[in-house]
């Protein structure tokens, strides 16, 4: 694995390196002086997902690595950092039992979860709303390898089956799994090839990974194990396994091989092992090159979140029965009269948002997600009413702020358009044929 020298063979020059650091700070600011406010004003932390933090935004690419017990997932990070840790326990039983965020640095330490959640130079501020259990088990290991320069890797605990998995877990696994999908670059799903069955626990696991599919990536480990006639069963079972739980149209990538640097047991496929584990670091490698254009889409499909629960939000203040917002907000008083009605409308609510406000069935939020949150939520006389101004902004984000931006990073030529070089030049320019054609009019 020569990770150093391909580094270097990829690594861009200095001037773009600083137009991408430009535009993450322009779209950092158009996130936090655009969207934020929105985001407060319609309650989106509540319904979806909390705010982005400055850190989070910065993070270097993020690999997440989950799968049952015993399928090499902390193996294979000791393959890619090519470091034998004292932190990287590796056994045939069940050994991680943190989330481990294995991260860049001169000197091998570790820091426990609730230090490592308030560190500035790591992306873990937000894991406080996954509670103080959870951080009990998370920790960061500062490790000296050179592939962490570039990405960081998110070793968890393993997958158990049965009850088995309820036991000493006082935490949200599935979770927590979601919070790190949603933020991480790839998600590297793991399994043995030697044992295909997934457990309750894994398809919980696997089902909140769903919404990430674009990032999920299928890693058949300790293939060498087994002979050349049953690996290609094996591999079969494995892709009906996933389709069926991430109901994918079409089959995810599947890396084959085993991610350790001992010897094959079986070389049948030894080339086939070889190409794989090539393949993984080309993958490995191209995720800080095309960090910023993912940064980007995250935050149009963010904005577009924001705008759709904005239209949802607004549509049941706009619509709330007069008679329990006049009522006591005691127990059995207006508020939870308030939830009951909004919780029966939902349906309706939704089906008019898609009619009124031109939203995608497709970018609508899982309803019971969604009503399980309004019968949470505290105050309905707080739901925003609609807002042309902020619901304009949204728009101007996606229509006008982020193409400009793209502009300088996405690499693709077209005609030179004056008119398009700068936002402000297009507002201008909208004004313009806005008041010709008012005096055509008139």
């Amino acid at each position: 694995m020569k990770w150093k020298e391909a580094g270097r063979e990829n690594k861009e020059n200095s001037q773009q390196t600083q137009i991408n650091r430009d535009v993450l700070r322009q779209l950092w600011k158009v996130y936090s002086e655009v969207v934020l406010p929105i985001e407060k004003k319609v309650h989106f932390a509540h319904f979806a997902a909390p705010p982005v933090t400055p850190e989070e935004f910065e993070a270097k690419p993020q690999v997440l690595l989950v799968g049952q017990y015993s399928t090499g997932k902390t193996s294979m990070v000791q393959w890619l950092t090519g470091i034998d840790s004292r932190y990287f326990d590796v056994k045939p039983q069940p050994s991680t039992d943190k989330f481990m965020a294995v991260v860049h640095g001169d000197d091998e330490k570790l820091i426990k979860g609730n230090a490592a959640a308030v560190l500035p130079q790591l992306p873990y501020q937000g894991l406080s709303s996954l509670g103080n259990a959870f951080l009990a088990n998370f920790q960061a290991v500062v490790q000296p390898a050179e592939i962490l320069k570039d990405i960081t890797l998110i070793d968890t605990p393993g997958v158990l089956s049965g009850s088995k998995h309820r036991i000493g877990r006082n935490y949200d696994y599935a979770a927590a799994c979601a919070w790190m999908a949603d933020r991480a670059d790839l998600v590297l799903l793991t399994f043995d090839a030697h044992k295909l069955d997934i457990s309750d626990e894994f398809q919980e696991v696997m089902e909140v990974l769903r919404p990430y599919a674009d990032k999920v990536r299928c890693v058949l480990n300790k293939a060498d194990q087994i002979d050349a006639s049953n690996l290609v069963r094996v591999y079969g079972a494995l892709l009906w396994n996933v389709g069926k739980v991430l109901r994918t149209p079409e089959v995810t990538r599947v890396f084959i091989s085993s991610f350790w640097d001992k010897p094959y047991r079986f070389e049948d496929h030894a080339q086939l092992f070889d190409e794989d584990k090539s393949a993984i670091i080309e993958e490995l490698k191209a995720l800080p090159r095309t960090a910023l254009l993912r940064r980007i889409d995250s935050l149009v499909a963010r904005v577009q979140r924001v705008r759709t629960h904005f239209c949802i939000v607004a549509h049941l203040r706009a619509h709330l029965p007069l008679l329990p917002r006049l009522l006591p907000a005691r127990a059995g008083g207006g508020d939870e009269r308030l939830r009951r009605w909004a919780r029966k409308r939902l349906p309706v609510v939704f089906d008019e948002v898609q009619r009124v406000h031109g939203v995608s069935r497709g970018d609508l939020p899982d309803l019971e997600a969604f009503c399980a949150s309004l019968g949470t939520f505290e105050d309905f006389s707080k739901l925003p009413m609609w807002d042309v101004k902020d619901a304009a902004a949204l728009q101007q984000v996606v229509e006008i702020q982020v193409p400009a931006l793209m502009r300088t990073v996405s690499g693709v030529s077209g005609v030179n358009m004056p008119l398009l070089a700068h936002p402000d030049e297009i507002q201008e320019e909208r004004g313009i044929f806005s008041c010709r054609k008012r005096q055509r009019t008139a």
